[in-house]
C-alpha cells in the first residue's frame, strides 16, 4: 500500500482501513480472538496468508502487540491501546452501516458455520445454564449447516463432529433467520411466531435459549432506520 498523498487525518486513517479486511481483522480482535486460528475462524473468506500480512501492517503500526510465545506454543495477538481506540471506529462504521445501509442477508452472506462461531463469541456468560447444556444447531437453506454448542463453565465451545452426549436442545432453523436475529434485524419471538425457527427440548432451556446471546450491538441503530422507514411510508 503506498503512502498517503494528502496531509490530512482523514487520509492517514484511510490508509490504515482502507481494505477490506483489516477493520474485520480489528473487530475478531476486538471481541476476544487472540490466537491466529480463532482470528482466521472468524474470517473464513480471508486467506492464511493475507491474514499474516494484515496482522505484520497492524503490528508494525503500533495497533497490534504481538506476543512471543514459546516454542510449540501459538503466538497471541491483542490490540494496543492505539488499537483498541481504532476498534471503537470500526464498531461506529458498522453502527452507521446498521441505520442506513443494512438490510436481510443475501444467499452469498449465508455461512452457517461462521454463525455458529459468532454465537460462541456473542455469548453472554452471566447468562448460561449453570449445568452443561449441548445445543445441536441444525441450519438450513442457503449456507446450510450443522453443528453443537456445548455450553460449560460459563464458556461456548463449538463443535462440528457430534459429541458423546445426547443434545439437550435442538434448533433448526434457515441459516439467514437466525443471522438476522443475531444481528438484531429480527427478534427471536418473531421467528417463533412466524415458524421460521423450531426448538425442540425442555420448556426452560427454550425459553432461556435467546437470552443466552448478546444480540443487542447494533439494535439500536436498526431501531433508528425502521423508525425512519416507517415515517417515510406513511403518506403526507
Amino acid at each position: 500500500m503506498t503512502g498517503h498523498v494528502e496531509y490530512c487525518p482523514i487520509a492517514v486513517g484511510v490508509e490504515i482501513l482502507g481494505d477490506r479486511w483489516t477493520p474485520l481483522v480489528i473487530r475478531e480482535l476486538s471481541v476476544g480472538a487472540t490466537g491466529f486460528n480463532e482470528i482466521a475462524r472468524g474470517l473464513p473468506r480471508l486467506s492464511r496468508t493475507l491474514l499474516s500480512q494484515r496482522l505484520r501492517m497492524l503490528e508494525r503500526r503500533g495497533l497490534v502487540w504481538k506476543e512471543p510465545a514459546p516454542r510449540g506454543q501459538q503466538v497471541r495477538y491483542s490490540l494496543t491501546a492505539s488499537g483498541a481506540a481504532l476498534s471503537s471506529v470500526v464498531w461506529s462504521l458498522g453502527q452507521w452501516a446498521a441505520e442506513w445501509t443494512f438490510g436481510d442477508p443475501t444467499d452469498e452472506e449465508c455461512d452457517g458455520l461462521t454463525l455458529m462461531w459468532r454465537l460462541h463469541q456473542c455469548a453472554n456468560p452471566g447468562a448460561l445454564p449453570a449445568e452443561r447444556t449441548v445445543v445441536h444447531l441444525v441450519l438450513t437453506g442457503p449456507g446450510a449447516a450443522q453443528g453443537w454448542l456445548d455450553i460449560a463453565d460459563g464458556g461456548v465451545t463449538v463443535c462440528q463432529e457430534e459429541p458423546a452426549r445426547e443434545p439437550d436442545l435442538v434448533i433448526e432453523a434457515p441459516t439467514s433467520a437466525m443471522l438476522r436475529w443475531l444481528m438484531s434485524v429480527a427478534t427471536f419471538r418473531e421467528l417463533r411466531m412466524s415458524g421460521q425457527v423450531r426448538l425442540t427440548g425442555p420448556a426452560g432451556l427454550v425459553r432461556q435459549f435467546p437470552d443466552w446471546f448478546i444480540t443487542s450491538m447494533f439494535a439500536e441503530s436498526l431501531g433508528r432506520a425502521r423508525r425512519r422507514q416507517d415515517q417515510e411510508a406513511v403518506p403526507a
